[in-house]
Parts: structure tokens; sequence; C-alpha cells
């Protein structure tokens, strides 16, 4: 058959396990392995000590008035903490909505209104957000100790010791210890609420990063969420014994679950870095933890490779780097792999789908350079046409798909979760790919992310890898504007690598004229920045750079809403 469509099979099974469950696994088969190693804190647990604290903590929860299917939202930027109280919660049923910290007031308040959430835990580091939060919530400078009444929110209480708070909460500290007026008490409470926990239940809110609209709520159950890292585990050769270090920007989105979840669920070795680490940071829990896997985005891989000092640690432990969310230069992908000795895996995914394909790149292999991979274990996938029937094997067209590891539905929304799911299944992304026979997956660009310059649709991917493919520049984005001639033409913004700061516009632009063999490719401005907007997940905003770029030419912004439309 000829048809884009491709279905991954996988010789293991799915597990039907809740969080406490295999918690429950790794706490009496490796009691003394460490679990979890948080450098910048100097906090190590092992599956015993985890165990332990996440217990305290649930009966605590329950002991406040928490119970299975309520909602806990977290703002939290202290490692430690968040992965004891995404535990907890996880044990006793309560579904953990992870707000980003970075939202704009107006968003976060949008956010905790749907997530519906009883309670908050901010960071012990996070005061600030304290204070947005009483901007958020007027109420919050009224109320005492207990309970908090809101008019708009139905969120009841806060848990925090930051000092904006003046000690009106009780603090994560303080909730562990609530168990133990009546240890027997508690026990049974906690024993019980368990006892009620499936595997079929919701787990967590992902927020979405907002680069395709406002951000959305994406619900998961356990078995969506658990499973689809235990399929990425075996699709990448992990085992027991690799050590896996995350040093991600943001602990509140899905990128970085997987160092949170790898240990619970595989039994691993996590080494988490609080947001905010550095090179030393990383490179030093390389070297100190024998780590074997690295984590990490396309800002911090860059800032590694262009450091001075990197030959002064000892990385020989690691033999591969994960990463994705980006267009990756081939270039850049070589220079990664050669400095680090190490493989480079590539992932795709979505807070929808989590993850849905990867592999490790090949340099040997073009086809792999160009693709995401082949989708995880019990996954399936297919390209259509707009008509939705399938199109041949290396045919652009519109990505779906399907699996066990799909998001449940989003958050108080009925009608997009409709839009973006079918009744048997199919998720659409809103990306534009083609799949081969093989099952690899190259994916060009999102839906609306096209140029249609003079007739020709340009996808932004393909622009990208023109863009990229200059030497001095180390990530580039694109910006449609507007052209007398073609109706339509683009901007490419570029950021430089510091050696190559006094380069103009003018010779990036001369540069893309000589090396492209068709107009199609060559921007129309070639502008350069310093840094680009991002969004809380990390990604660009496009939006900003839009009008910064709109700004700066003299256009008028009306256009871009009208070519939405």
């Amino acid at each position: 058959m000829n048809k884009s469509y491709y279905h991954s099979t996988s010789s293991v099974p799915l597990v039907a396990a809740t969080t406490g469950d295999m918690l429950d696994l790794f706490a009496r088969k490796t009691p003394h392995k460490e679990a979890y190693i948080f450098p910048v804190e100097k906090i190590r647990l092992t599956f015993a000590d985890l165990h332990r604290q996440v217990n305290a903590l649930a009966t605590g929860f329950l002991c406040v008035g928490l119970k299975r299917g309520d909602t806990l939202g977290i703002l939290s930027s202290c490692a430690p903490e968040y992965i004891l109280v995404q535990m907890a919660a996880a044990t006793i049923g309560v579904i953990l909505a992870r707000f980003h910290i970075a939202l704009p007031n107006d968003k976060l308040k949008n956010s905790m209104l749907k997530s519906e959430c009883v309670a908050l835990v901010i960071g012990t580091t996070d005061g600030d957000v304290y204070k947005r939060l009483e901007q958020i919530i007027p109420d919050l400078k009224k109320s005492g100790s207990g309970i908090l009444q809101t008019k708009e929110l139905k969120l009841q209480q806060i848990i925090t010791n930051v000092s904006a708070a003046q000690g009106r909460w009780k603090s994560i500290d303080q909730i562990m210890k609530l168990g133990d007026v009546d240890p027997e008490g508690g026990q049974k409470l906690l024993e019980e609420t368990r006892k009620m926990v499936e595997f079929g239940d919701l787990y967590t809110v992902f927020y979405t990063s907002g680069t395709t609209g406002p951000s959305k709520g994406t619900l998961h159950t356990y078995l969506a969420n658990h499973n689809v890292y235990i399929m990425s585990a075996d699709r990448f050769g992990w085992t027991t014994d690799d050590i896996l270090l995350s040093a991600n920007p943001s602990l509140s989105h899905c990128n970085s679950e997987i160092a949170h979840i790898v240990p619970v669920i595989l039994g691993m070795t996590s080494v988490i870095i609080s947001p905010g680490a550095n090179v030393r940071d990383t490179m030093t829990a390389i070297q100190d933890e024998r780590c074997t896997v690295l984590f990490s985005g396309y800002r911090s891989l860059y800032n590694l490779l262009h450091h001075d000092n990197i030959d002064q640690y000892d990385y020989s432990s690691l033999h591969s780097i994960l990463t994705g969310g980006t267009t990756l230069a081939p270039d850049f992908i070589k220079n990664i792999s050669t400095l680090f000795q190490a493989r480079v895996l590539i992932i795709y995914g979505s807070s929808e789908t989590l993850c849905t394909s990867g592999r490790y790149v090949t340099l040997k292999e073009k086809e792999v350079i160009d693709t995401v991979g082949r989708p995880l274990g019990h996954t399936e996938v297919k390209i259509v046409n707009e008509n939705g029937r399938m199109v041949p094997f290396n045919t652009l067209g519109e990505l779906l798909i399907r699996s066990n590891f799909i998001f449940r539905s989003y958050i108080q929304d009925e009608e997009k979760t409709k839009k973006a799911k079918s009744i048997d299944g199919w998720y659409k992304p809103g990306d534009i790919a083609k799949i081969n026979s093989n099952g690899y997956i190259t994916i060009v660009g999102k839906t609306e992310d096209v140029i249609v310059k003079g007739g020709n649709t340009m996808y932004y991917a393909i622009l990208l890898d023109y863009i990229l493919s200059h030497p001095n520049v180390k990530a580039a984005c694109i910006v449609p504007v507007p052209d007398d001639e073609f109706q339509e033409d683009f901007c490419a913004c570029v950021c430089l690598i510091e050696e190559a700061t006094s380069s103009s516009c003018d010779e990036l632009k001369d540069f893309y004229i000589r090396n492209n063999d068709t107009y199609n490719c060559i921007p129309k401005h070639v502008m350069i920045f310093d840094d680009f907007p991002e969004l809380p997940s990390g990604k660009i905003d496009q939006k900003s750079m839009s009008r910064d770029v709109f700004a700066r030419l003299n256009l008028n912004e009306d256009w871009l809403e009208h070519r939405v439309q």
C-alpha cells in the first residue's frame, strides 16, 4: 500500500500502574539507589528517602483537605520541592496544574480560572511570584492564615514559605509533619485514598507554549504520561544504569517531564538543575555525577559549544544528548556531537502528545538529519490532504497522530478539543509533514507557517535551513512581510555567533543571494538581533518578533491580522 500511514509496534507492553504503584516498586527493589540529585541545592534523594517524603507530603495534603480529583496548582522554580509536590499529588490522585512562572498576570489568572485549582504551591525561591499573585488576587492581602475566599477563583489555600507571605500560609515542611499528629490515622487515610486511584485517572495539566495562539491546558492520564516515556527509553536504549541530567529553563513545561518521571517509571537516576543554571553548573554536574545523558535546549547547548573552558571538565561519561523543540542546523548537530563525542537525539512532540517520535542522528544518513525519526511504539501516524484522504509516501500533507499517549482533552474547552481530536482518536498537531515507507517523519512547518511568495508556497522549515546555512548565524526565525510584487515575502531575523558580531545585514543578504538557486529562499529583509524574545516554554515569541520587525520597517501591523484571517 503506497499510502502515508505507519504503525510503530513494540515488544514492550503498556504498563497499567499509577505513580504511587511504581514508586512503591523501586523503593522496595533499590531503596539505597539515588533517584534524584539536585546539584544547586545540594540535595540527594534515594528511592527510600523519596518514598518516605512523598508519602509524608501526600498524607499532609489529605490533612489540609485535598482529595482525589482535586486540582493543585504549582508555580515554582525550586526543583527539589517541585518533584516532591508532583509525586505526592500523583500518589493521592490530585491533578497537578503546572503553571509557567513567566506567564503575564492576565494569562496566569485565566489559566488558574480554567484549572479550577483549590490550592496553589509557590516555590521557596519565588517571592516575586507571590507579589504578582497579590495583584491577580486582591483578596490575598486581606486573608489571614487558613482559608482563602475569592470571588472568581476556586482557590482556597496557598502553600508557601516565601517571606512575602508573612507566615500566613503553611509551608511544604509544615504540611509534611501534619501526619505525625495521628500517625495511625494518617496512614489509614493515605491507604484508603490510594486504593481509589487508578491508572486511567487524570494525572496532570501541561500548558502549551502559546506559539499557535493562547496557551491551552492539556489533560493527561497516568497511563499516557508514564508509558510514553517508557517507550522513549526503549527507543533510545536507556537502562537503569543511565543517569539523566536535565538543564531546562522551566520545570513546568512538558519537555521537563522526562527527567521528572524516569526515576519512578524506570528506576534511573535524574540529576535536575533548577532554572537559571549556567555552563559551569551543567558541566560540573556532568563531571561529578558521571551523567550519561544530557537533556537540554538549543540555547544551553550553544553556550556549551562556545564556552572557552569546556575542556577543563571531564565529560567522558556522556554518551547521548537529547534535544528538540526547534530547528537545528546540521553543522550545529555535528559540532555538538564532535565536541562531546556523544550521539545527538532529536525528539518531536508537543504538550498534547508529549513525545511522538525521535531517534539518534547519524550524520552519515542524510535521511535522518532531515527527519524527526519514526513514531514511538504503540503510535500511528498518517499524512492526509485537504480532504482528509491519505496521500502517497513522501508527499507533503497534514500530519495526524493516534496513540494511547495523546492528551485526554483541553481543560474547560470542549470546542477546541473536538477541533483537534477526531471521534476515532486522531490528533491534528497542525504540522505539515511527509513520511516514507520506513516511518521516518519529516516536519516542514505548521500549517500556518508558510510564505506564499508570488504564488509559490515556501515552508518556514525550508527557509530556516537556508538562513542557518550561513556559518555566522547561530539562530534564526522567519517573519512574513508584505510585498508589492510578490504580495508576500519574508524577513530573516538572525542572531550571530559571538565571533561575528561585526557582520552586517547587507553582507548576510549577499551571502543568501550568492548561495541560493531560487529567489523564493532569498529574504526581502535581513535583521540582526542580540537575542529573540521567548515564551515561558523557551520557544521564540513569534508575535513579539513580528511586532518588532514591523515597527523597525514602519509597516502596518493590520496586514498581519488580515493575513492570519
